[in-house]
């Protein structure tokens, strides 16, 4: 049993041959999820249409089977968000689009107002106090948020969904990722290749703090100083993140000096797998799964309320420690993360296999091609199937 329940397969007979638009606001990487629905479209036999301002994602939409038409679709302007509503009606009338799908929120009003005039039902993905709220069907993509959306509208059960953010398991498996790629993340780092690494990824500069703390107590407890193992804690400089000088003077303050070191590396798929223990907060789903998917030991932060993370990854108490994938981290002292990298650095062999092998096969729940069943059977309900 999957987060979803069991879905029933496409009905493709549905879909053949319907004109399907998706608004999204750029073809960047954030729509990356809307290029692999749109390609699924095309192979089930129908028209996929993509509005949304260009972006570099432009050329492999249109190479995957999917039309791109450029709008500002997330536009802040007033009358630029007026002619958009008159362009996107135009383009579903003249197109003969038989169902619109917006994406986080790209012009609502504008999107409603298309379905509208063309009579067609209108898919969104949720959020709170929106104009999206008015689709014929509502895309959520947390259990939690669904339920706690219907228990303050009940009205919204009946057009309710559970979807998923998929991954391109093609991209994150270990078979894919060179050796060459994490070689140099070692070198760059100046470690060696026995060396045990700790490696926080996507984590928000705040937990810098918490990162620091787990490090100094595991020092006090000898863990770098440990004739059986060799370790370093690494943290993963986000995108834009500049070098913290704060960084480098809270971990000399503490006396970690060369057992902690901060980077800023791109490559994400190798710097999980020169880790030990990736550890990734709460509000980063797709890198839980990337992670899971590469079979790398996971610890996750939570934040108050992030309850929705037990759904991408695998730990006690949800179930037994021997499903495990990874850990939950609670919230506030670092006790938690401490426990978490004695564990994961402590793995035998066979522990080790077993949760490699819990973890990439709870990753496959959460692949692009089951993202795209997902989000197609939403659709073809609206033309007869899944009734």
């Amino acid at each position: 049993m999957t987060p979803w329940g069991v879905e029933g397969e496409v009905d493709s007979q549905a879909l053949f041959g319907r004109t399907i638009l998706q608004i999204v606001p750029a073809l960047d990487a954030s729509a990356l999820a809307c290029v692999e629905v749109a390609a699924s479209l095309a192979d089930a036999g129908a028209r996929a249409l993509v509005a949304g301002a260009p972006g570099r994602l432009a050329s492999e939409l249109q190479a995957r089977g999917g039309i791109f038409v450029p709008i500002a679709a997330a536009t802040l302007n007033p009358w630029r968000s007026w002619l958009n509503r008159r362009r996107l009606a135009r383009l579903a009338l003249r197109e003969g689009v038989e169902l619109i799908h917006v994406h986080a929120g790209a012009g609502a009003r504008a999107a409603l107002y298309a379905a509208k005039q063309a009579r067609v039902p209108l898919v969104a993905d949720y959020e709170p106090d929106s104009a999206v709220l008015d689709a014929n069907s509502l895309i959520f993509y947390s259990r939690a948020e669904m339920e706690a959306a219907v228990s303050r509208q009940p009205n919204l059960a009946a057009k309710a969904f559970r979807g998923l953010r998929g991954v391109d398991l093609r991209q994150f498996s270990p078979e894919a990722v060179d050796c060459g790629r994490v070689r140099r993340l070692r070198e760059a780092l100046g470690v060696k290749p026995h060396v045990r690494l700790v490696v926080a990824i996507g984590l928000p500069p705040e937990r810098r703090q918490m990162f620091l703390a787990a490090a100094a107590q595991l020092k006090a407890k000898g863990f770098f100083a440990n004739e059986a193992q060799d370790a370093r804690f690494v943290w993963l400089r986000g995108e834009g993140e500049e070098a913290s000088d704060a960084f480098d003077a809270e971990a000399a303050r503490l006396g970690l000096g060369g057992a902690v070191l901060q980077i800023d590396w791109p490559d994400r798929a190798a710097a999980c797998l020169a880790a030990a223990l990736v550890v990734a907060p709460a509000g980063e789903p797709t890198l839980c799964i990337e992670t899971q998917a590469l079979g790398v030991p996971l610890a996750v932060l939570q934040t108050s309320g992030a309850a929705s993370v037990v759904e991408e990854i695998c730990a006690p108490p949800q179930v037994e420690p021997a499903q495990r994938t990874g850990w939950l981290i609670p919230p506030g002292p670092p006790a938690g993360l401490i426990r978490a990298v004695e564990e994961a650095v402590r793995l035998g062999a066979t522990a080790r296999e077993n949760l490699v092998h819990h973890a990439r096969a709870h990753a496959r729940n959460f692949s692009a091609e089951r993202m795209n069943a997902l989000t197609l059977a939403i659709y073809a309900r609206h033309f007869g199937a899944g009734e």
